[in-house]
């Protein structure tokens, strides 16, 4: 009903940090630690909205012009994004600390 590709964009920013930031830590990329921590939560909030947005018109475009649907699914979308969200400060906060530890 809402595709694929807004549960894949709300994904998007957690992966990038945990691949690029572990490449951060051993230094393998010219990035800092902080700056791909900063980039990964600015996608995550700009893949979040624009999720919601491809969601609801994928959700409306299901309706088929209808007056009556229900919202629920798109409440679902924002604390789907809300808890991946989460999921990424838990992950940029173990990486800090294994960064700490690696130095």
């Amino acid at each position: 009903m809402y595709g694929e590709s807004p549960f894949i964009l709300i994904l998007i920013a957690l992966f990038f940090q945990l691949i690029c930031g572990k490449k951060a830590i051993k230094k393998t990329i010219p990035l800092s630690f902080g700056a791909v921590s900063l980039i990964s939560i600015t996608l995550q909030v700009i893949f979040s909205i624009v999720a919601y947005f491809i969601a609801y018109r994928n959700f409306y475009e299901n309706f088929n012009g209808k007056e009556y649907h229900c919202g629920m699914g798109m409440l679902g979308i924002i604390l789907i994004s809300f808890f991946i969200f989460i999921m990424l400060l838990m992950v940029i906060i173990m990486q800090h600390l294994t960064r700490k530890n690696y130095q």
